[in-house]
């Protein structure tokens, strides 16, 4: 189903693994200073209400939970940030590269390719995690489970003939 242009998903969970075992650490002072939101302004000001509000008001009116996931820029080398919807499930949180069923992936996606070294802010609570797209046998796994609950991810699926990715998120500090 991926298209001749997308790394398949073998490799991708390949190319994460080869990088996990390095540490990564950035201030949280420095992580909001230098973040740059993503091209969609109405993203953009969901993102910062999240921040100014401890995730408690963003303005968005879909569907929650949302987190915000920080990248850094596969070009650039600047901090990247985008609020998502996530799934929680069985103790892991869990974010769709769907970019509402587009042809191509998210740039937050090809930004965690390249390093999947991340940090995450639910709410108030901002911890450094390592993003891992789910092979194929987890992605079947959890596909039903995330469909079930947010139907438009089925709906996005259906409208492009790309796999869409599935990305946990595993914390990394000892929390």
């Amino acid at each position: 189903m991926a298209s001749s242009n997308i790394t398949p998903p073998k490799a991708w969970t390949a190319k994460l693994k080869e990088r996990v075992d390095v540490p990564h650490s950035v201030e949280l002072d420095s992580i909001e200073r230098d973040a740059i939101d993503g091209a969609v302004p109405f993203a953009a000001e969901h993102a910062r209400r999240y921040i100014a509000t401890a995730g408690k008001d963003d303005g968005w009116e879909g569907p929650r939970p949302i987190l915000l996931l920080y990248t850094t820029g596969r070009r650039s080398g600047g901090i990247r940030r985008n609020p998502l919807l996530y799934l929680e499930h069985e103790g892991e949180r869990f974010v769709v590269g769907s970019k509402g069923g587009a042809a191509a992936n998210p740039l937050w996606f090809l930004n965690l390719l390249d390093e999947p070294r991340v940090h995450v802010r639910v709410d108030a609570d901002v911890y450094p995690a390592v993003a891992e797209v789910l092979s194929a046998d987890e992605r079947a796994h959890i596909w039903p489970i995330l469909t079930q609950r947010y139907e438009m991810f089925g709906d996005y699926q259906a409208r492009t003939e790309r796999e869409i990715p599935l990305v946990r998120l595993r914390r990394m500090d000892s929390r």
